[in-house]
């Protein structure tokens, strides 16, 4: 009993105690579309690198100027995850992005978009940390 209140009580303790920033890129893995009947393929995010930053429960995804990637709304799961999401039309798009201890970055994309079936897709792709961005 004394283990299930300790995990609880660690769980409820609020991410608002880490702060971190990562510079990530090349970005390559697999990704599948509607319109090739969901087969595999080599995929890349080629010269880009992103600023990946963590503060608390706040999360982003940015270019390396500060501005935005995208309309994605994130939110932080851990010290080194994120999830963000968008949604508009009827349809979602929902990234995973996750920075590892042996310097990787983990990213997964999902979009279901029924009025434009043929961007409806999965990716899923591992990058490099290539370095750590100023706060």
């Amino acid at each position: 009993m004394k283990r299930i209140v300790l995990a609880i009580s660690i769980m409820s303790i609020p991410l608002a105690s880490y702060a971190d920033c990562w510079i990530v890129s090349g970005l390559k893995g697999k990704s599948a579309f509607s319109q090739d009947g969901y087969d595999f393929i080599d995929d890349s995010v080629s010269g880009s690198a992103f600023k990946l930053r963590i503060d608390g429960e706040k999360a982003s995804v940015t270019n390396l100027d500060g501005s935005a990637v995208s309309d994605m709304s994130y939110v932080a799961l851990t010290d080194s995850t994120i999830v963000g999401s968008y949604q508009s039309g009827g349809g979602i798009t929902v990234e995973t992005w996750s920075v590892t201890t042996d310097k990787r970055v983990m990213y997964s994309k999902v979009m279901n978009i029924p009025g434009f079936q043929k961007l409806t897709s999965t990716k899923a792709f591992v990058g490099v940390v290539s370095g750590n961005c100023e706060k």
